[in-house]
């Protein structure tokens, strides 16, 4: 048997072990099975290009693409001189290679690159005294109007699970911004090596804002490096691992975990400069949207926790936070407030979920929940009042990443997929823009099959949710198509060139600036789909 031969019967092992567990008991597995195995296509699908008759919007609104042909887009901003900055993530599960820039549209409609080799994802853009402040991996910048790129904070937590996002300017002039987990749930494993990241930065593990005293709780799982050089069979390397709370894969922290400035689970603050940062709150598993609203309080979306992992943790929901400083959150021993050692977050099959931390702070109860897996980004507020004024929020909910996070949701009342409004003081929930077909779309290609969000020419994947300065129109950033592929290991399944920036307008407003219907690939056209 070659080496070759050799290393992909291991891989094939190996496979096999994390997903069956080998028999050990309890059952560890990196992901929840998929309900179904489904038949992926050799060849994949034409998606149809985005049209406004495909999502909907309230009486006396409209929607019309602005930008169309873009890869993996995340964020739209707006300078003082009516050009908007358009952010492709350049790092995509599924894709990790995509190009990590920034475009700049003139008011004329021209197209430019901004700046480009930016460290993906590319997570926000924000546009303030006189400069646009990128959050992209690990790093604060700003970009000049001289076009010179500042690293003004370096060496943020951001290469596991989650990254730095959503910046925001406070009251005090100061810029805050969310900074996410390494992992699900305080405990790296065989989740993370499927992610890619374990196997590049083996040493990543989360940091806590302040010194926290653990259980001292031991989590086995099946060892992915015994691909590096290891034997399953000769026991080189051993096919198990034992790792503990807030430590790198295979290792376990001492009872002390020493707080850091630079700490996962955090809304973060600093000068306009970079400078005096500071953890302003802690203990938040994915703070992706960050906003200071209109009534000067601090609103922070957030990610709960999947079932995956070493520790899963089973029926969480997404969550709208008010941030207090020096506040703590629950991450990772509270879930929406509530313990984990709750019955109802017991994933089936798997242990009930048990504390990391030996004593916990006040935790904070969240201002709403959303349902598991919305997932819950960014936020925005309608100062001009054109789309109801100050006592609402406007949110972008993504939507599940199932089975990779845990369970398809499949209750009627599932709201994702969106852009919804929310008012603030009754707490009521409308759909402000979405595709105009509920439910999915099965594409045929290939022999097998994908599944998209309703027309798949409608709103896709919505992540951000940005007034123009005038308040005169919304603009949703629309991340593209995604399916997360049933395979017996499931994997996401990213489309290029399917990103779309939408303008929802009110009925008789006339928006010239930016043209409508500009794209960044001019030629792609329009093919005929096969839909059931």
């Amino acid at each position: 048997m070659t080496m070759m031969q050799r290393n992909a019967w291991k891989l094939a092992v190996l496979g096999g072990l994390l997903i069956t567990g080998c028999g050990i008991s309890p059952r560890i597995a990196a992901v929840p099975e998929p309900e179904t195995i489904q038949e992926v296509p050799k060849t994949m699908p034409v998606i149809p290009e985005p049209d406004p008759a495909a999502v909907t919007t309230p009486d006396g609104f409209h929607a019309e693409v602005v930008m169309k042909g873009l890869i993996y887009p995340t964020s739209v901003e707006f300078d003082d001189a009516q050009s908007m900055y358009i952010a492709e993530s350049g790092y995509a599960y599924g894709d990790l290679n995509a190009p990590a820039r920034v475009f700049r549209v003139l008011p004329d409609g021209n197209i430019e690159v901004a700046v480009h080799s930016l460290m993906g994802p590319v997570n926000d853009l924000l546009w303030y005294e006189d400069r646009l402040y990128i959050s992209h991996r690990g790093k604060i910048s700003a970009l000049d109007r001289d076009g010179e790129l500042r690293d003004l904070v370096t060496g943020l937590p951001s290469f596991g699970d989650h990254h730095n996002n959503q910046m925001t300017v406070g009251p005090d002039g100061k810029i805050y911004f969310g900074q996410g987990t390494a992992t699900n749930s305080g405990v790296v494993g065989v989740d993370n090596f499927l992610l890619l990241w374990l196997p590049l930065y083996p040493d990543i593990h989360d940091r806590p804002a302040h010194d926290i005293a653990l259980t001292g709780k031991r989590f086995l799982t099946m060892n992915p490096f015994v691909m590096a050089g290891g034997d399953i069979l000769s026991g080189e390397k051993s096919a198990m691992a034992k790792t503990g709370a807030f430590s790198p894969f295979g290792k376990i922290s001492g009872g002390v975990v020493q707080g850091v400035t630079k700490a996962n689970g955090t809304i973060l603050r600093m000068n306009p400069d970079g400078s005096d940062l500071e953890v302003y709150a802690w203990g938040l598993r994915n703070p992706f949207g960050v906003m200071w609203g209109l009534d000067k309080r601090l609103y922070a979306s957030e990610n709960g926790f999947d079932e995956r992992g070493s520790r899963p943790v089973a029926n969480d929901t997404d969550d709208l936070y008010v941030i207090k400083q020096g506040a703590w959150y629950g991450w990772p021993d509270f879930a929406g407030g509530v313990p984990v050692t709750d019955k109802r977050f017991k994933p089936e099959g798997r242990p009930q979920p048990e504390f990391l931390m030996k004593e916990h702070p006040p935790v904070e109860k969240p201002f709403m929940t959303f349902q598991p897996h919305s997932a819950v980004t960014k936020i925005g507020f309608d100062s001009n009042g054109h789309f109801g004024g100050a006592g609402y929020l406007f949110m972008a909910l993504y939507g599940s990443e199932a089975p990779i996070t845990g369970k398809q949701p499949h209750h009627a009342d599932y709201m994702a997929h969106r852009i919804v409004r929310i008012h603030l003081q009754d707490k009521q929930i409308e759909t402000f823009f979405a595709n105009a077909i509920a439910g999915k779309t099965i594409l045929h290609a290939g022999g097998g099959t994908l599944e998209v969000v309703g027309n798949p020419a409608g709103l896709q994947r919505p992540v951000d949710v940005v007034f123009s300065p005038d308040g005169k129109a919304m603009y949703v950033t629309d991340f593209g198509v995604m399916d997360i592929l049933s395979t017996k290991v499931p994997l996401p399944k990213t489309f290029p060139g399917t990103g779309v920036i939408w303008r929802i307008v009110p009925e008789g407003v006339m928006i010239d600036t930016p043209p409508a219907n500009l794209s960044i690939i001019p030629a792609k056209v329009s093919r005929d789909y096969n839909t059931e």
